[in-house]
């Protein structure tokens, strides 16, 4: 269940929550996160957390990006100074995901024309954000990017900024479906999508990513 749930957090944000089944096993050991922002305990409904404010540049070591870096371990392994939890999936194995869930990532393939099997997921999540990161096969991170963004505003009123955090380009993007925002950035070949209760901790994020 926790497995799923940390996939779902950031999907909750964009209006694409829903109940869990149980999970897979964790990519790596983490400690057990907190309440995510997505549910409290025995309720989907959504609930703010408090923020922290970003670790310093000079404290954070930023992963370097290969054409064959596992997912996991370009995630932070902290934000909002708690620890988050990892886990890694395929694509054409997804059976454990929520099914809201599922849609979403297979509406992202589609779009791309791409393959299940082609498709590398990477989350990283504690109660007070979480990051996916997403690979494709052929594809840049700026076509998974767009992909991601079509999905999870499909039928919804959207808007769009370009902008700056952490010294990274991101598209910040808005929905009618949504109570928060979510940021898209890539780099490489990999597609991030960042969620959480305040921009402060999205910028933590985004300055612990390559």
């Amino acid at each position: 269940m926790r497995t799923v749930r940390l996939i779902v957090i950031a999907l909750a944000i964009a209006g694409c929550g829903g109940s869990t089944p149980s999970g897979q096993a964790p990519a790596s050991a983490a400690p057990e996160p907190a309440a995510p922002i997505a549910s409290a305990p025995g309720s989907d409904a959504p609930q703010a957390s408090p923020i922290s404010e970003p670790t310093s540049a000079a404290s954070i070591v930023v992963p370097s990006l290969g054409a064959g870096t596992p997912l996991v371990d370009l995630l932070p392994a902290e934000l909002g100074g708690a620890a988050t939890t990892k886990f890694s999936f395929v694509g054409s194995d997804l059976s454990a995901i929520d099914p809201s869930a599922v849609m979403i990532f297979d509406a992202v393939i589609q779009r791309l024309g791409a393959k299940s099997a082609d498709m590398t997921i990477g989350t990283a999540s504690n109660g007070k954000a979480s990051v996916i990161a997403i690979r494709v096969a052929g594809k840049s991170a700026q076509q998974i990017g767009d992909a991601m963004i079509a999905s999870r505003t499909l039928n919804a009123t959207t808007t769009r900024d370009e902008l700056d955090l952490s010294g990274k380009h991101v598209v910040k993007v808005t929905t009618t479906i949504a109570p928060l925002p979510f940021y898209i950035y890539g780099a490489g070949d990999v597609s991030f999508t960042i969620a959480g209760a305040d921009e402060s901790i999205v910028a933590e994020a985004l300055s612990k990513l390559p």
